[in-house]
């Protein structure tokens, strides 16, 4: 097996686990933070993870930039432009940094006067905003090893050092907090485990790259005439659809009070699970899409379009069908009945996420063809679309219509629009498009979900052990037939090889 074929499995193999484990410790977590907690506590916990996100946008496009930069310089081999960018995006990053603990402080201010928080809590909630200011400010600066490590496809070295990570955050939430905990020892924990991520993503870059010499305080013209042309599109793009993320909470926490965020932060995490293993499966796409369009190979391209689209598809209706056919006696299992109103704002905005999370590689095609400029209006319109539907629609129809106004805007200009740009970028018909890497899947995935809903609609689950047995049930149903389609005949040539071998013997 050629090296670059045991990376690649080996990339998406660590990135698949460390995306289950990531889902599994987040739906551990809020249900645990919801019994512990109470659910106006977790709500005001949501809306400082919703501050904090707000703040994850000033870095300018920097990160996003530097990502394909460095991709292009590892592959000329120009360590000299590659220690000359990366010094430069660091310096900006340092004042990123710093303008983002400033920007916290002013939001813990603030805090108070947007949303309700008891008098008794106001020490506590601002020191838990400052808290997670200080990760957002550190984590511009440190964040040029995790994209040395992305620049040379190591998504593997990354993965392995998440997952304990993983484990260590969970094991010290179930110990540290309990009722009547402060919120402050919630982000002081989230702030811990970052910084061990990042000590230990600098260790493995310089192992990766023993050339690796960043120099705080470098701007070189050259390297700012590379990345502020892609990095503003960039910043627009983060920007936009950061805003876009925070736009359902903060209406709702305004408008409807904290218990109703509590409710829509259970339908929008089960979403967000979905859409992060996508998102960690498909970037391993972005590097080889970068090296494809530099490369001039337009066959290569396609190629990657049509099989990666239909990849990010079967595991897209994957995950959808499971909630939808299981969604509901899922989320009364695990919340104890407790949100069960929460169903319903699930399906609607699993509805609207299903196709662009199936885009997955088109975004990292786009991006390595430059159409960052493309992308930001889209995620511009995106967020004024939303804004607008959310705003007009969170009085009448409270957290229904503020979800039924994410996912329109979501549909259709995060899924179709980009997606009909890359197939005449690329020369492919759309409607080839959805006759090789769509129509198959949804066969099989249709004829799976009527199976498994009609089952437990006439035979309920009860408990987590029916609730499995279902959910065994609909990947033994679904999973073969769409990794047949996916993968093709060839791919299980080796197993059928090894069961003839073994019937001879």
């Amino acid at each position: 097996m050629s090296v670059t074929r045991h990376r690649a499995i080996l990339n998406v193999g660590t990135t698949a686990t460390t995306a289950v484990l990531r889902a599994l410790e987040g739906l551990f977590t809020v249900a645990y933070l919801l019994k512990v907690l109470g659910p106006e506590n977790f709500g005001i916990w949501a809306l400082i993870s919703t501050m904090t996100a707000y703040l994850m946008i000033l870095d300018l496009g920097v990160v996003g930039a530097l990502g394909r930069l460095l991709a292009g310089c590892r592959g000329a081999d120009d360590i000299e432009g590659f220690n000359r960018t990366l010094s430069t995006a660091l310096t900006l990053l340092i004042g990123a940094g710093v303008v983002t603990l400033i920007a916290a402080f002013g939001i813990s201010r603030i805090f108070p006067l947007l949303f309700q928080v008891p008098d008794h809590q106001l020490a506590d909630v601002q020191t838990a905003l400052m808290i997670a200011g200080i990760w957002a400010a550190l984590y511009f600066p440190t964040s040029i090893f995790d994209v040395v490590l992305w620049s040379h496809e190591r998504f593997d070295l990354t993965n392995l050092i998440e997952m304990p990570v993983i484990a260590l955050r969970l094991a010290l939430i179930i110990l540290l907090i309990h009722q009547g905990s402060p919120l402050a020892h919630l982000a002081s924990i989230g702030l811990a485990a970052n910084v061990t991520i990042v000590l230990l993503t600098a260790a493995c870059a310089w192992w990766v790259e023993p050339r690796l010499r960043p120099i705080p305080g470098v701007l070189s013209r050259a390297a700012l005439k590379e990345i502020y042309p892609v990095g503003i599109w960039f910043s627009a793009l983060t920007v936009a659809r950061s805003l876009t993320q925070q736009i359902g909470p903060t209406l709702i926490g305004y408008s409807l009070g904290n218990r109703a965020v509590a409710t829509f932060t259970i339908a929008r995490q089960l979403t967000t699970y979905c859409s992060t293993v996508l998102l960690s499966l498909t970037q391993i796409a972005a590097p080889r899409a970068a090296v494809l369009f530099f490369g001039r190979q337009g066959d290569e391209q396609r190629t990657l379009f049509i099989g990666g689209g239909r990849a990010a598809m079967a595991l897209t209706l994957f995950f959808v069908g499971g909630f939808l056919s299981l969604g509901a006696s899922f989320i009364s299992v695990w919340q104890g009945g407790r949100q069960d109103a929460s169903f319903l704002p699930l399906v609607v905005l699993l509805v609207g996420e299903a196709f662009p999370m199936a885009q997955g590689v088109t975004y990292s095609i786009l991006t390595a063809m430059g159409r960052h400029r493309t992308l930001a209006r889209f995620a511009i319109m995106e967020g004024l679309c939303t804004l607008c539907l959310a705003a007009v629609m969170v009085r009448p129809f409270g957290i229904l219509g503020v979800c039924c106004a994410i996912a329109v805007s979501a549909t259709v200009l995060r899924g179709f629009f980009p997606w009909l740009l890359a197939c005449r970028l690329l020369n492919v018909r759309p409607l080839a498009y959805l006759r090789d890497a769509v129509a198959p899947t949804a066969a099989v995935w249709i004829a799976a979900v009527l199976a498994v809903s009609l089952t437990a609609y006439e035979w309920p689950p009860r408990g987590w052990v029916s609730l499995i047995g279902y959910g065994a049930l609909y990947a033994a149903l679904y999973l073969p037939a769409g990794a047949f389609i996916v993968l093709g005949r060839e791919a299980f040539n080796p197993a059928r090889n090894l069961i003839r071998r073994l019937r001879i013997t």
